[in-house]
């Protein structure tokens, strides 16, 4: 069993918390979000940690993360780092624990300091015209983020976390898939596409992205609409592979409900 481990410089005092969290994990964590992986909330001299447990990839992919890419704890790590550096906001960065056995990875958790939000972007889609001051304060955000060359693979209303009194209003989690690339605009709408279901609401986005960019409005929803469809046909695939054949290639994704 061979065991990495890494802390942040300036949280060097927290070698304990490393070494016990798996104790603390499992014996005294609060459960603050459960799906695939799951994040507990944690109390340790004094403090606040947001402990997340990823889940244990497959065979070939335990192999993998063991031995030819970073796993996702260590991912998460760096690529919160980045955002922090281009003046974004994660929840701050602690460290990361990773086991590996027969080289393959066993278990992994990331560290974050806990971070208390209002609510996510959930809510606020769901009163989407009542929430469109807020929405264009996002898109802002998420345009400093991509001149920052930073895409956000998971860029999911439950991965932006809100707290409208904050100087950072909004904070970004499950950050373990990012490129860092010179981001052209039908990677950026692609990004944005995955945000909702409803092509009226896309619009709308696309919309405030050419207002407070050098991009026409035009030119983004343009590209937004293919990024959507590219997302849906991805998304039919993967239902159809787990053998959930009912709608598989739905011809007209678009949802017109608002």
């Amino acid at each position: 069993m061979f065991v990495s481990t890494y802390l942040v410089k300036n949280e060097t005092n927290l070698c304990e918390l490393i070494s016990n969290i798996d104790s603390l994990y499992r014996n005294d964590g609060i459960t603050i979000h459960s799906d695939r992986n799951t994040t507990k909330k944690i109390e340790f001299n004094g403090r606040l940690f947001a402990v997340k447990s990823f889940q244990s990839p497959n065979f070939l992919q335990r192999i993998a993360y063991a031995n030819f890419r970073k796993p996702k704890a260590q991912r998460s790590l760096e690529f919160s780092l980045k955002l922090l550096e281009a003046g974004l906001h994660s929840p701050k960065p602690i460290g990361y624990i990773v086991t590996k056995h027969s080289m393959q990875i066993h278990e992994s958790f990331y560290i974050t300091e806990y971070h208390d939000y209002d609510f996510d972007l959930v809510p606020v889609f769901e009163q989407f015209d009542s929430h469109l001051k807020l929405i264009e304060k996002f898109i802002k955000t998420i345009i400093h983020m991509h001149d920052n060359n930073i895409y956000h693979h998971d860029l999911t209303k439950r991965n932006i976390l809100i707290t409208p009194s904050s100087k950072h209003v909004f904070s970004f989690v499950d950050n373990n898939r990012m490129s860092f690339v010179e981001m052209s605009l039908k990677m950026r709408m692609e990004s944005l596409s995955k945000l909702s279901n409803n092509v009226n609401e896309l619009h709308a986005l696309a919309n405030l992205y050419g207002k407070h960019s050098n991009y026409s409005s035009q030119r983004c929803i343009d590209f937004i609409d293919k990024g959507f469809r590219k997302s849906q046909r991805y998304k039919n695939v993967k239902k159809f592979l787990k053998g959930n054949k009912k709608g598989a290639f739905d011809a007209t994704p678009f949802l017109y409900s608002r």
